[in-house]
């Protein structure tokens, strides 16, 4: 795990998401192609003492973010990146103090992908999904199209 690139990704939300300050988002983990970040129940919670749905959509959205943050990074690229399209499918309430969302490996096949279009066109696109999941399966999937272009 290399923590600068965690710390570079959490300064960035901070200062570029305000909404991941407000909502106590943390990064926990990236191992070079899966990004883990938490949250705690409480300043995300809703009337039933369950996570709210638009906080677990937001965990999921910047995880999936920072996934592609940090796979543009490990390959010395920076780009705009912006998500185009969120799925989302809410299985079980959330009720664990703290909420950790983790991006799901995202195809070898389809990273080289990105990666040629983007250094050939400028512009490019993947799909990250991710999950939020404890030992007796998940709570929420979901899955981003994200939208890059080089700078």
């Amino acid at each position: 795990m290399d923590e600068q690139l965690l710390n570079e990704l959490g300064e960035t939300l901070q200062r570029e998401m305000p909404i991941s300050r407000a909502m106590a988002i943390e990064t926990v983990s990236w191992d070079g192609s899966q990004l883990a970040m938490q949250m705690p129940l409480e300043p995300n919670r809703n009337h039933q003492y369950s996570a709210f749905a638009g906080s677990l959509n937001a965990l999921c959205t910047v995880v999936g973010w920072g996934t592609v943050f940090l796979l543009l990074k490990g390959e010395g690229l920076n780009g705009n990146i912006v998500i185009r399209r969120g799925t989302i499918r809410y299985l079980r309430p959330v009720r664990t103090p703290e909420i950790v969302a983790t991006g799901l490996r995202v195809d070898p096949e389809e990273l080289a992908y990105f990666f040629e279009l983007l250094r050939s066109k400028g512009t490019s696109k993947v799909d990250v999904s991710v999950e939020i999941a404890d030992n007796q399966g998940a709570y929420v999937s979901f899955k981003g199209s994200y939208v890059v272009q080089s700078e």
